[in-house]
């Protein structure tokens, strides 16, 4: 059952903690289903005070508009937007204090900061208001009313420690340990929830398996790739006979990939689509395309001129966020692929969409054990070194070769210093478990894309290529 009804049905199935969060709810559940020239309107009027402000409180912004002869408060706002270069993940680094704002608007306040998931390269800092976290905890709901999950059932968690809830001591969880909390992560603030189990994904995938038929959750939060790792262990038995439902998040599963998983876990797959750097950007409907959550950012597909992809056609993701004035970030690329799509949605929902997501995944499941724990073990060393070791490294890659040794790919401005090669030959001797897993360190000129389109911060030669798995061919 699809469309306003059914929604409204399963939104009173949550039971809110707090009457004053209710209405907010409401509200996204409405415009799931609004006239699209009053979406239009509402999102033009707010990329348009986007653009005013950045151009008037944000250096490089103001330096940009002045740049292409652009007037900040010129009212035909999507011309100006449509002039302004497309933001790419390098240039957010290079500059990232030019990003932030120098004040905020009246009633807006600063809340965190948050780094990108660095797995196309070196991270950036983000700063987020109390708004653009709001809207993460409001966007996590109406995934999970979309995905059908019940708030009163338990939500089992497989991720790297660093995103998963921290213990009370503010330690990260330990291979083998679990952490239990009494509601889900975030909507717990807002609604009553059943409780919340985290495991780390570090862990084997055998241990992985086993502990969560010892938990029998309802739901399974879970990095998307490590899905099909499961199902691979499981071989002909389901990894778990108690789930209704799982989420995979982080990359992305291509078709061939979520028919196997699917069959190994015996329920629906669901997903979204979302970056650090901006929040939840577009979750996936039961349909098959991802909606955008319009009243948090803007998405456009475009192709290599710059000019909007074709329906059907696959262009470069590029989004615009409309809640976060203390880093606005307009036109980012997010470095993934997606295909641009037309036409009204099976499910009814009249919100922006696209297609499938191109050259956001990775295929953990061919590779050698321990290859995930080697890559974060050398990540974690580059991510958590002193800024002035790391000030001119550009972008990383790690790839592993058939005959055990591994080289890590560095993309520099200028050599960088000796500390940095010996802070990661240690961290790898502490990681590797064979002689054979040598680690060279080469400087290189570029760092190649994938075939998708997209950088990758690990490859392997255990990795086959996507269109040669499950037998499939096209």
């Amino acid at each position: 059952m699809t469309g306003p009804a059914a929604e409204w049905f399963v939104q009173r199935r949550w039971t809110a903690c707090l009457r004053r969060a209710v209405p907010d709810y409401d509200v996204l559940l409405e415009r799931e289903f609004e006239d699209p020239e009053r979406r239009f309107a509402r999102n033009k009027q707010a990329v348009n005070t986007v653009l005013k402000f950045a151009a008037a409180h944000v250096p490089y912004y103001r330096r940009l508009f002045k740049k292409i002869g652009a007037d900040q408060n010129d009212t035909k706002a999507l011309e100006v937007f449509s002039k302004l270069p497309i933001l790419r993940k390098l240039d957010l680094r290079d500059n990232e204090a030019a990003f932030h704002a120098e004040r905020l608007p009246r009633g807006e306040k600063f809340h965190s900061e948050a780094k990108s998931t660095g797995t196309t390269g070196m991270p950036v800092l983000v700063r987020h208001t109390v708004r653009s976290a709001r809207m993460f905890t409001l966007l996590k709901q109406r995934e999970y009313r979309w995905f059908r999950f019940d708030p009163g059932g338990t939500l089992a968690m497989i991720l790297p420690p660093r995103t998963l809830p921290r213990r009370p001591e503010d330690s990260l969880l330990a291979e083998g340990e679990e952490f239990r909390l009494d509601h889900w992560p975030r909507i717990g603030r807002d609604f009553s929830t059943g409780p919340a189990i985290a495991f780390s994904s570090f862990n084997r995938p055998e241990d992985q398996i086993s502990w969560l038929r010892q938990v029998v959750p309802d739901y399974l939060l879970i990095g998307s790739a490590a899905l099909e790792h499961l199902a691979f262990t499981a071989a002909d038995q389901r990894p778990c006979q108690s789930l209704k439902g799982v989420l995979g998040i982080a990359e992305q599963l291509t078709p061939d990939m979520r028919a196997h998983v699917e069959r190994s876990f015996g329920v629906p797959i669901h997903q979204n689509y979302g970056l650090n750097e901006i929040g939840l950007v577009a979750g996936r409907c039961e349909a098959g395309r991802y909606h955008v959550h319009s009243e948090h950012c803007l998405v456009e597909i475009l192709r290599d001129d710059g000019s909007a992809a074709a329906p059907g056609e696959t262009g470069r993701l590029v989004v615009t966020g409309l809640s976060n004035f203390a880093m606005p970030l307009i036109r980012y690329d997010a470095d993934d692929l997606a295909r641009a799509i037309d036409g009204p949605c099976a499910c009814r929902r009249t919100l922006p969409s696209f297609g499938d997501i191109i050259g956001r995944y990775s295929r953990l499941a061919f590779l050698p054990e321990q290859s995930f724990a080697m890559l974060e073990a050398v990540r974690a060393t580059i991510l958590n070194m002193m800024p002035e070791q790391i000030r001119d490294l550009r972008q990383f890659q790690l790839h592993q070769f058939r005959n055990g040794h591994f080289e890590l790919r560095l993309l520099v401005r200028a050599p960088l210093p000796d500390v940095f090669a010996e802070q990661v030959k240690a961290a790898w001797a502490k990681a590797v478990r064979s002689s054979e897993q040598v680690l060279s360190i080469q400087y290189v000129d570029a760092i190649e894309r994938s075939p998708g389109g997209k950088y990758q911060v690990f490859t392997s030669d255990f990795t086959p290529a996507a269109d040669r798995v499950h037998g499939m061919s096209d």
